[in-house]
């Protein structure tokens, strides 16, 4: 098995895209005709790469929580609650299963839970990007990364953007109205969020991230 849990949240696993990519070009056929085709445009082969086992850890995944075979698994869109458009959370025709993918440099994450969840991976990213990124988060956590030592920055930055992602993931939400909402802090510790449970997921070989639950 190319993929391992994620200590301490059940229904999340992880895995390393240059370890399983080998195991995944080889389980290929278990994707649907789009994901194949997807993959093949691809300029670079890691960006495959990464396509590609994310998207068979996905069908496994769930092929296993629902009980049916992964290549059977048909997936559909439910519009954008942003702008009404067809490329909204996606879903899994036929079951109630609440899940979310997210993949960065060599991670990917599938998280499913009873709840609406969202799930986010980002690599640590370089300081002059951080720079750069961090005029469109909420003004707090702008302070809160103003503060911190200069080499402390680029984790929290990445944990603070894998929160945010993560709980906008879980309101079936995207980035269209900007970054600067719900407020998550960059602090050690997520800020809480109304309707949310959101917890940072152990660091994974220089990648920040984090889970949300849909609460009722």
């Amino acid at each position: 098995m190319f993929y391992e849990e994620v200590p301490g949240h059940p229904g999340v696993v992880t895995a390393s895209v240059a370890r399983a990519a080998a195991p995944a070009r080889a389980l290929a056929s278990v994707l649907d005709a789009d994901e194949r085709a997807r993959a093949a445009r691809f300029r670079f082969p890691a960006d495959a790469d990464r396509h590609r086992v994310a998207h068979v850890l996905l069908r496994l995944v769930l092929g296993r929580h629902v009980d049916e075979p992964p290549e059977r698994l048909v997936f559909l869109r439910r519009p954008c609650a942003g702008c009404g458009g067809p490329h909204g959370k996606p879903y899994l025709r036929g079951h109630d299963a609440h899940f979310s993918l997210s993949h960065a440099g060599d991670r990917v994450l599938v998280a499913v839970a009873p709840v609406p969840v969202g799930v986010d991976v980002e690599a640590v990213p370089e300081p002059g990007l951080v720079r750069d990124l961090a005029s469109a988060l909420h003004p707090r956590e702008r302070a809160e990364l103003e503060a911190l030592p200069d080499a402390a920055r680029p984790a929290a930055f990445a944990r603070c953007w894998t929160r945010k992602e993560a709980a906008l993931k879980a309101w079936g939400a995207g980035l269209s109205r900007g970054a600067a909402e719900p407020y998550v802090s960059a602090a050690d510790r997520p800020a809480p969020v109304p309707s949310l449970r959101l917890a940072d997921l152990p660091p994974l070989d220089g990648h920040a991230a984090a889970l949300a639950l849909l609460t009722p």
